[in-house]
């Protein structure tokens, strides 16, 4: 059976030397904010034409205005803050750890146009990437919960608040980031994740739980149960082969292109990879990304390996 190929982006992705420059000027106080938006704009817009050029399924904005991965949503949800800087897993990229002071809701409907960009992306392509409920909450300072559950649980009702409104806005797809996933085996954490995906869960909008840093092989059939239309793997941290025994009755994003990594693939390498799941657990579409964020490249090397996904789309059935 020859199965659907979809081709998408799946993080943040990096700015240009001169969005970088200007930003770098306003923290020294030597730049406007309106000549750092008007560089992000320029680069929002340049990042539209990539993927469209590229002939992407999905199109994204890039989170290009977005910090770090959490920290919109100190403006979107009520009890929220921004804290210390903190590590992003092994990586040489810092975020601001989210304080919870309070309960958690969502407080500021007109800041969601300021970090989901739905008025330029194209309408029937319009995906957005969200951080999932386990690792919002893992990746918390909390200081207002005395159950990691009832956490879980409030950023998941916020979070499917937000599905809503930007399934009225058009998103045709929502993909939810949830490396803290992979670095537990945590059976308990993992049923707190699985009773967050059964809340967010929405009939209409394509919906992708995409793992990433660390080897999912020990929870994939945990996953298997999740309330998501697609599973998202990082092919450099999860070796194929033992995925390969599970009978896969969802659709499956494989993490080919590496994030991490200025090397630029191998065609041919990455087209028998997905030709081997194709034949061999048949699920239901093929979507192909990068394993992550190519915010950790520089912005040619990332425009490279988003070219990258087109050649690889046309030579696989």
């Amino acid at each position: 059976m020859i199965t659907l190929v979809i081709a998408h982006l799946t993080g943040i992705c990096p700015r240009s030397e001169t969005a970088v420059g200007i930003t770098r000027a306003f923290d020294r106080g030597k730049a406007s904010r309106e000549e750092v938006a008007k560089a992000i704009q320029t680069d929002l817009s340049n990042l539209i034409a990539i993927q469209k050029a590229a002939g992407l399924d999905l199109i994204v904005d890039g989170q290009l205005n977005w910090p770090d991965i959490f920290r919109p949503f100190s403006e979107i949800f009520t009890g929220i803050t921004p804290g210390s800087l903190s590590r992003w897993f092994d990586n040489n990229t810092f975020y601001r750890k989210p304080v919870v002071k309070d309960k958690v809701r969502l407080g500021n409907k007109t800041a969601i146009d300021q970090y989901f960009r739905s008025d330029i992306l194209p309408n029937e392509q319009k995906k957005a990437i969200l951080p999932g409920p386990l690792t919002f909450a893992r990746a918390s300072q909390n200081e207002a919960y005395s159950d990691l559950p009832d956490l879980i649980d409030d950023f998941a009702h916020a979070m499917r608040e937000i599905v809503v409104e930007l399934a009225q806005r058009g998103y045709s797809c929502l993909q939810f980031s949830e490396p803290y996933l992979t670095s537990t085996t945590n059976k308990t954490d993992l049923q707190f994740a699985q009773n967050a995906y059964a809340t967010l869960n929405r009939s209409g909008t394509k919906s992708i739980l995409h793992t990433y840093f660390n080897n999912v092989e020990e929870i994939i059939v945990d996953l298997l149960n999740f309330a998501v239309d697609c599973i998202g793997l990082d092919l450099y941290a999860t070796p194929i082969e033992p995925i390969l025994q599970y009978s896969f009755t969802k659709e499956l994003n494989c993490g080919c292109i590496d994030g991490r990594n200025s090397l630029i693939e191998s065609t041919q390498d990455l087209e028998r990879l997905v030709e081997k799941i194709q034949t061999t657990i048949s699920p239901k579409a093929v979507y192909i990304s990068p394993n992550c964020d190519l915010e950790f490249l520089p912005f040619q090397i990332a425009e490279k390996k988003i070219r990258l996904l087109t050649e690889l789309k046309n030579k696989v059935p």
